[in-house]
């Protein structure tokens, strides 16, 4: 199968949905867990000086623990979402927002840059999906660099998909509509991916790193989907990869000015 016709079947939709009420279970139990990590841990930092050698790594620890209760946090938002009203989002808001998080999902040696254009229009969508999107795609990128020095350059720009324009082919095998459309694009420079690699990506418990879950693309292609929006992938071994998710316009704000146009 070509990594631009991956239509996600109804076993792929049953098999995520099973698995959300899995992970959902998980992670209230985790939640509880990692109170009790963080509450012991603060108390074990309360009780040592300034000066003790342990407590460096006492209070890596518990950043360790904080950033693992977060994500936590986000799954549990996640799955409680869809029945939450749709909002009007500011995209480089909610990255600026998420800016800390963000950067806490990066080894020593990798940086994050950010290349947001300004005044975007806002999209109609849920924040906790739009989050699960930009969260997911930075950890991936960041995890590809093996080496553990490089770049995960985040951008965001407004381009409308013309009736005739060919050159887009999306990896959920659906064709955009025609309009206005927010994109978010997270480029990487680690080891990329051959196109047999990129042709399973975005199926549940499939992954290119030993340590991975596989779960992180299966959610992105579903909060895509969701919205009707696109998502491409475009990967060479050696010479990494970008992700690109396109994000319709609320049909009342009608064409935007100041298209910033992919290259």
């Amino acid at each position: 199968m070509s990594p631009n016709s991956l239509p996600q079947t109804s076993a792929q939709a049953q098999q995520l949905e099973t698995i959300g009420f899995l992970a959902t279970g998980i992670a209230h139990d985790f939640s509880n867990l990692l109170t009790s990590i963080v509450g012991q841990t603060s108390l074990a930092l309360a009780t040592l000086p300034q000066d003790n050698v342990a407590r460096l790594h006492i209070e890596k620890a518990m950043q360790a623990a904080e950033f693992a209760a977060e994500l936590t946090r986000q799954l549990l938002t996640y799955a409680s979402s869809h029945d939450a009203p749709d909002e009007l989002i500011n995209l480089n808001q909610l990255v600026n927002d998420n800016i800390s998080l963000l950067n806490t999902t990066l080894l020593n040696g990798v940086s994050l840059q950010l290349d947001l254009t300004p005044n975007l229009p806002p999209i109609e969508a849920k924040r906790a999906h739009i989050q699960q999107i930009i969260m997911n795609l930075i950890i991936n990128a960041a995890e590809s660099i093996e080496d553990g020095h490089g770049i995960v350059l985040l951008r965001t720009g407004l381009e409308t998909i013309r009736d005739d324009q060919k050159r887009y082919h999306f990896a959920n095998g659906r064709s955009l509509s025609s309009g206005p459309h927010i994109f978010l694009q997270v480029t990487d420079t680690g080891c990329g991916m051959s196109q047999k690699q990129v042709a399973h990506i975005f199926s549940p418990f499939f992954t290119t790193k030993p340590s991975g879950r596989g779960l992180g693309l299966a959610t992105v292609l579903d909060v895509v989907n969701l919205y009707d929006g696109g998502i491409s992938v475009e990967s060479q071994p050696g010479l990494g990869s970008t992700f690109c998710v396109f994000l319709p316009l609320p049909t009342h704000l009608g064409a935007m000015p100041n298209m910033t146009t992919l290259h």
